[in-house]
């Protein structure tokens, strides 16, 4: 059964459709400024789910802190539903209880349920990385939590997860997993008992998704040298200078310089446009960035128009990729909504609902492979050398002995017109005296 509590008092979500206001006609009537007549509507299904969503559009929900957007929500276990100063907690009977405590388990009956085909790890450089995403969390205090909640170290979200799951402990004989939920951790698809030393390797289960672990090797315990001391290697031989057609080799780069880690340089940088955050850079710093409203999120843009999951940034084989989580007012790219991913170029025009960004590379981007604006690099000037001299003409030859001309044979002279003889003349003639007939006798 799900109910809502609040100061002592139960209130039962059956399945269909709950009202919560200042109304007499409302199940769940509370009173107070700020509180609605129709307030916040509760929907529950056969299956025992809740589902909440705003009354009007102008009503002010909260769950656990966050502001409820135009969308429903569904309700897990454990969440806070503030309404104008009004608090609920949301309790599915069937999940109280969620989070169990163990005892305490001896260190070496831990050891023995390790994994048998994995290889043992030291108690440094302890971390998971997600396969679903590929984020990678890292083990830097002394334990990392996993959960539900959002005060957690790694947040995975599902109604299987516990607000509070399972944690990853150091101690001196290595990364100790202890489960503390209701449906389980696994390891290698195998349940955990209370705790479990990890070896390197290890996938990890929690609801629907999964971790693999990785550590440093454990350290050779320290001992008397071995053998004749060894000697000290010999100094490597000048290697010739990098050159290519006489151009100076470019300074090679740091081990690791250009590679995303969360400590280096930024990769890439969002120049914010509008907004609460007008004028700041969110820096990206790994090849893998949840962007959102949720404080979990990697850049956290707090604005009621950005979902709590709103997109995500990848870099895939030197291109930046922009996806969508599903948001609720959209994800665009240069005035193009985004319906499953797009490539950003430098410059580019983000925008996360009502918040413009500016998509920028940086130097250490750029020292990947391609460069701002395009994949062509300037190269170093280099001073032509001279032109070659062209060779000198050749000697013209001599030429041929000129042969005697033949006798030309005389032009004869133009042959003069003849004019006034022949048959032309003759017709003029008849056809005058024709005409000075004809006007004698008819005259």
């Amino acid at each position: 059964m799900a109910l809502l509590e609040m100061g002592g008092k139960r209130f039962t979500i059956p399945a269909g459709e709950v009202f919560l206001g200042s109304d007499v006609a409302c199940a769940i009537q509370i009173g107070g400024t700020g509180v609605l007549a129709k307030h916040a509507a509760f929907r529950g299904t056969p299956d025992g789910q809740v589902v909440v969503r705003k009354a009007v559009p102008e009503a002010e929900v909260t769950i656990n802190g966050v502001r409820l957007g135009a969308e429903p929500t569904p309700l897990l276990h454990g969440d806070k539903v503030q309404v104008a100063g009004h608090e609920f907690t949301f309790v599915d009977e069937r999940r109280s209880g969620s989070t169990q405590y163990v005892s305490a388990m001896k260190m070496p009956e831990a050891q023995a349920k390790g994994a048998a085909t994995g290889k043992a790890t030291g108690n440094t450089g302890g971390r998971v990385v997600s396969l679903t995403d590929g984020r990678e969390y890292t083990i830097t205090g002394a334990s990392l939590v996993f959960g539900r909640e959002a005060g957690c170290d790694v947040v995975v979200p599902g109604k299987d997860v516990s607000r509070r799951h399972a944690e990853i402990v150091q101690t001196p004989k290595g990364y100790l997993l202890v489960d503390s939920s209701t449906n389980g951790t696994f390891v290698n698809e195998e349940r955990v008992e209370g705790q479990r030393l990890l070896a390197r390797g290890d996938v990890l289960k929690l609801g629907e998704e999964q971790f693999r672990f990785y550590a440093d090797p454990p350290k050779p315990a320290p001992g008397p040298p071995e053998g004749p001391a060894a000697k000290p290697p010999a100094a490597a031989p000048p290697k010739l200078a990098d050159t290519v057609n006489a151009i100076p080799a470019a300074p090679r780069a740091a081990p690791g310089a250009g590679r995303p880690s969360s400590g280096g340089a930024p990769l890439a940088s969002f120049l914010v446009k509008n907004g609460s955050l007008k004028g700041q850079r969110l820096l990206v710093r790994t090849p893998i960035v949840n962007i959102g409203r949720a404080d979990y999120n990697d850049l956290v843009v707090p604005d009621e128009s950005v979902s709590t999951q709103h997109a995500k940034l990848q870099r895939r084989e030197g291109i930046w990729i922009l996806l969508d989580l599903g948001s609720t007012n959209g994800t665009f790219a240069d005035g193009e909504r985004v319906s499953s991913d797009a490539a950003l170029a430098p410059g580019a025009l983000v925008r996360l609902g009502d918040i413009q960004f500016v998509f920028e590379t940086t130097e250490a981007d750029d020292a990947l492979g391609v460069a701002k604006g395009g994949g062509t690099k300037v190269m170093q000037a280099m001073a032509a050398p001279p032109p070659a001299a062209k060779p000198a003409a050749k000697p013209a030859s001599p030429p041929p002995p000129a042969k005697l001309a033949a006798p030309k044979r005389p032009i004869p002279p133009p042959v003069a017109e003849k004019k006034g003889k022949g048959c032309g003349g003759s017709a003029a003639v008849f056809l005058l005296s024709v005409t000075a007939l004809a006007y004698w006798l008819f005259s």
